[in-house]
C-alpha cells in the first residue's frame, strides 16, 4: 500500500478539475490530480466541439450579463440556484480572457479583431468564443499547459473508490493503481470531485467510456447530498451508424436544418421562432416525436441537412467531424446524416454553495459533477462556462481552507476494506460479469428513464435496478491478473453507475410534472405550484433517501420576470 500527501487533492482530469488545480496553485499549497487515465486523454472536455459562453468586451449590441442570467434562468425551468449563475454569468468572461493568455487561440471574424461569436439554443444573442469544432480540447491544451508549468502533480491510472472523513469532513482518497491494483491511500486537507457526469448509465451517450457517475456516488458515499439527480440532458445530433460511432455527437445544431423523412424542416411546427436553436430538450423531443409518428429514418432517427451551405463551410467549421464523415462516407456538402438523441449531460449532481463547496466540509465539486447551475435544462455552451467558473471558485476556496488546516489520520481498517473488497472481486471463480451488468442496466435506463418517461416504466426500472444490486455483489472477472484489468476497472464503475441510476430514478419516479429535461408523458404539464423545488438525494443507513430543498428566486420569478 502506498501513500501520497497534498495539500488540495483534485479527483479527475478535465476542464474543472484541470482549472481548479490550476487556481489552488496560485495560493502556496501542494495541488495533486488524481486521473482516471492519463494527462489530456480524459474526461469529456476534450470532446467538447461547441463554445464557451460569456458576455465580455466582445458583446454585441443589446446583450450583457443580465440578458445572460435571465436565458440561463429560463432555459433552467427556474430551478437554477440564482446564485451561482450570477457567479457564472459574471465571472465567465475574465476566465475565458485568461485561457487565451494562458494560449488557447479563440476564433477571429474576418477583420481579425474580435472573436467570432456563436448562438445556439436558449440564448438571445451571439455570445460564445470557440475555435472550430475543438473548442474543449483547445481549454485542456491550454490549462494542462500551465499546470505543468506550476509544477502540478498529477497521478494518473488511479480509479478512486472512496472519499475519506474524519469528524464530518473531507481528509482525502482511495484510490487503486490501474497499473498494478495496489491501493494507493491519498491525505489531502482539501478534496474536489472533478470526475464529471455519468452518461455511461445510458445505452446511446455521447461521452467518454470514463464517465460513469464516479463523482455522485462517491459524494453520497461521504455523506454529502445530490440534486436534481432527475433532469439529464439529451443531445439532439447524435450519431445513429456506424454501431461503432452509435451516440458519439454527430452535429452541430447551428450548422444543421432538422429534416424528416419527407423532407419537412419539421423545427417549425414546434418552435417556430427559434427552429433548431431552440432548448436542447424541446430540439430532442421533437425529434422522438417524428420518429414515433412515422416520420423518422430507416434507423429510427431523423436527418440532418447541412447541404444549404457554401462549399467547403462545413469542413473549415468543424474539421473533425467533417473528417468523420468522410470516414463513413457521407458528404455533408451532398448528403444528409441521419441522427438521434443520446445522453449528454447531467444536470444533476452534488449540492453546493457558492464557492462549490459540498454538505460535507472540505470536500468541493466543480464542472458537471456539482449541480445547481443549469436547473432543468443547461443552455447549450454553459457548461464550459461553468467549468471555468466552478473550477476557479473551488480551488481558491479549497487552497484558502487547507492553509489553516492540519493533516488528518487515516483510519487503517478503511484501507484494509477497500483491498477487500476488490479481492473479493478477483477471488470469485462464479458469478456475474461486469460487462453484462453493464449492459444491462445501460438498456434499462434507454428504454425505461430516457428521453421520455411515465410511472409504469420508471417503476420498471426500479424493479430491475433492485435485481441489479444483488448481481452488484457477485461481480466476477474472468481476467485474475491485476495488471491493467479493466473488467476489474468495470466492476468497480458499476457500483458508482448503479447509486447514479438509482438516484435518477427515484427522483425522476417522485417528480410528477415535465420540466426542462424530465418528461412525463403520464404528467405532461410544467407544475409551478408544487415542483417549483430542488429534490434531494442523500444515502441513510446504506439506502438512498429523498427530500425536497426550495428553489432559490432571489432575482427572477417564473410569474413576474425580475424582482
Amino acid at each position: 500500500m502506498q501513500s501520497l500527501m497534498t495539500d488540495v487533492l483534485v479527483v479527475g482530469g478535465g476542464g474543472a478539475g484541470a482549472m481548479a488545480a490550476y487556481e489552488a496553485s496560485k495560493h502556496g499549497v501542494a495541488v495533486t490530480m488524481v486521473l482516471k487515465g492519463i494527462p489530456q486523454h480524459c474526461g469529456a472536455t476534450i470532446m467538447a466541439p461547441g463554445a464557451i459562453a460569456g458576455v465580455g468586451n466582445w458583446q454585441v449590441p443589446g446583450d450583457s450579463c443580465d440578458t445572460h442570467f435571465r436565458d440561463t434562468v429560463q432555459g433552467g425551468g427556474y430551478l437554477n440556484e440564482q446564485r451561482l449563475v450570477r457567479r457564472l454569468v459574471e465571472e465567465a468572461p475574465d476566465l475565458i480572457l485568461e485561457l487565451e493568455r494562458m494560449g488557447a487561440m479563440w476564433q477571429r471574424d474576418e477583420s481579425g479583431e474580435k472573436y467570432a461569436l456563436r448562438i445556439d439554443g436558449g440564448h438571445t444573442y451571439p455570445r460564445c468564443p470557440y475555435l472550430e469544432d475543438r473548442t474543449g480540447r483547445e481549454m485542456i491544451r491550454a490549462l494542462f499547459g500551465e499546470l505543468d508549468k506550476r509544477r502540478v502533480r498529477i497521478v494518473p491510472n488511479m480509479i478512486v473508490t472512496k472519499i475519506i472523513t474524519a469528524e464530518g469532513k473531507a481528509c482525502g482518497a482511495l484510490a487503486f493503481n490501474l497499473e498494478n491494483s495496489e491501493l494507493v491511500v491519498f491525505r489531502a486537507k482539501t478534496v474536489i470531485l472533478a470526475c464529471g457526469g455519468g452518461g455511461m448509465l445510458y445505452q446511446n451517450t455521447s461521452n467518454p467510456s470514463d464517465v460513469t457517475g464516479d463523482g455522485f456516488a462517491l459524494a453520497l458515499e461521504a455523506g454529502a447530498e445530490l440534486i436534481d439527480m432527475e433532469f439529464v440532458q439529451f443531445y439532439p445530433l447524435g450519431f445513429v451508424f456506424p454501431e461503432s460511432l452509435r451516440g458519439a455527437l454527430g452535429a452541430l445544431l447551428y450548422h444543421v436544418k432538422l429534416r424528416n423523412a419527407a423532407g419537412e424542416r419539421f423545427m417549425e411546427r414546434y418552435d417556430s421562432a427559434r427552429l433548431e436553436l431552440s432548448t436542447r430538450d424541446r430540439v430532442t423531443r421533437a425529434i422522438m416525436a417524428e420518429a414515433k409518428e412515422g416520420r423518422g429514418g430507416p434507423r429510427g432517427g431523423v436527418f440532418a441537412d447541412m447541404t444549404y451551405h457554401d462549399p467547403g463551410f462545413i469542413a473549415r467549421m468543424q474539421p473533425a467531424l467533417n473528417a468523420t464523415y468522410q470516414k463513413i462516407g457521407v458528404d455533408p456538402e451532398k448528403d444528409y446524416l441521419e441522427i438521434a438523441p443520446t445522453c449528454h449531460f447531467f444536470m444533476g449532481g452534488v449540492k453546493v454553495n457558492e464557492d462549490w463547496e459540498s454538505s460535507i466540509g472540505r470536500l468541493f465539486a466543480v464542472g458537471e459533477t456539482a449541480a445547481g447551475v443549469h436547473g432543468s435544462n443547461r443552455l447549450s455552451q454553459n457548461a464550459l462556462s461553468e467549468v471555468l467558473v466552478s473550477g476557479a471558485r473551488a480551488g481558491r476556496a479549497a487552497a484558502a481552507l487547507a492553509t489553516n488546516t492540519g493533516q488528518s489520520r487515516v483510519a487503517p481498517q478503511e484501507a484494509n476494506q477497500a483491498a477487500k473488497s476488490m479481492s473479493e472481486i478477483t477471488d470469485r471463480s462464479h458469478g456475474v460479469r461486469p460487462a453484462n451488468l453493464r449492459d444491462k442496466l445501460r438498456r434499462v435506463m434507454w428504454q425505461h428513464v430516457g428521453v421520455l418517461r411515465s410511472q409504469d416504466g420508471i417503476t420498471e426500472a426500479l424493479r430491475c435496478l433492485e435485481e441489479l444490486k444483488g448481481d452488484l455483489e457477485s461481480q466476477v472477472v474472468g481476467l485474475k491478473s491485476r495488471r491493467y484489468n479493466q473488467e476489474l476497472v468495470v466492476a468497480l464503475e458499476n457500483y458508482f453507475l448503479l447509486t447514479a441510476a438509482q438516484s435518477v430514478t427515484k427522483a425522476a419516479l417522485l417528480r410528477t410534472e415535465s420540466r426542462g429535461a424530465h418528461y412525463r408523458s403520464d404528467y405532461t404539464a410544467q407544475d409551478d405550484d408544487n415542483w417549483l423545488r430542488h429534490i434531494v438525494v442523500r444515502k441513510s443507513d446504506g439506502n438512498i433517501v429523498l427530500d425536497f430543498a426550495p428553489a432559490d428566486l432571489g432575482e427572477l420569478r417564473p410569474e413576474r420576470g425580475v424582482m
